[in-house]
């Protein structure tokens, strides 16, 4: 079985939407969210072990995927109030991690800039003062550090601009799945 279709064994699909469906089951609302965490419920963070989860999951799921969290609840009573709590507390755990991602992004891409420029004046110093006559050994030892020195930040400047930087991008797609993905409860009683 060819490995993109892996996910089709082990998650539901909702055959109206074409989403694929994680399932989540709470013996209560609270379940949802960290034990330690005694701040109001809109500003609550989720449970570590169901964060981990969603990721695990999602890393098993195709990013081309769209995703549908259902949340079963066992012998609770259907509250309203704590969906919406759970709603906005999701979403902003995952607007909170979005903007982190979106930091260091960002962060990377000045960096890069930053390195090129640096590049840039070492390598136009180098072009500069090649044609002077070359005399001592410390002439010649300083033009090939501006040399060097300017491939180097050039290298540095591509490697973190086109390589360092897939990570973020991979994992702010995860997120704006996260973000994009449809919450629904369901309820089962004995």
């Amino acid at each position: 079985m060819k490995k993109n279709n892996k996910h089709e064994m082990m998650y539901r699909k909702n055959h109206e939407t074409g989403r694929v469906i994680i399932d989540i089951a709470l013996d209560d609302y609270i379940e949802f969210f960290h034990e330690w965490d005694n701040s109001a419920y809109k500003k609550r963070d989720l449970h570590a072990e169901l964060a981990e989860f969603l990721d695990l999951c999602s890393e098993e799921i195709p990013l081309r995927k769209d995703l549908e969290i259902v949340f079963s609840l066992n012998n609770a009573e259907v509250r309203k109030d704590k969906e919406e709590q759970i709603r906005i507390s999701y979403r902003n755990y995952y607007n909170s991690l979005k903007r982190l991602e979106d930091r260091k992004t960002k962060r990377i891409v000045q960096v890069s800039v930053f390195l090129l420029i640096i590049s840039l004046i070492l390598l136009t110093a180098y072009g500069l003062l090649i044609d002077t006559d070359v005399n001592t050994i410390f002439s010649r030892v300083f033009l090939e550090s501006l040399l060097i020195g300017g491939w180097v930040f050039t290298w540095e400047s591509v490697h973190l601009l086109f390589i360092d930087i897939i990570v973020p991008f991979r994992r702010r797609r995860e997120l704006k799945r996260f973000l994009e993905a449809d919450l629904s409860f369901k309820y089962l009683y004995d």
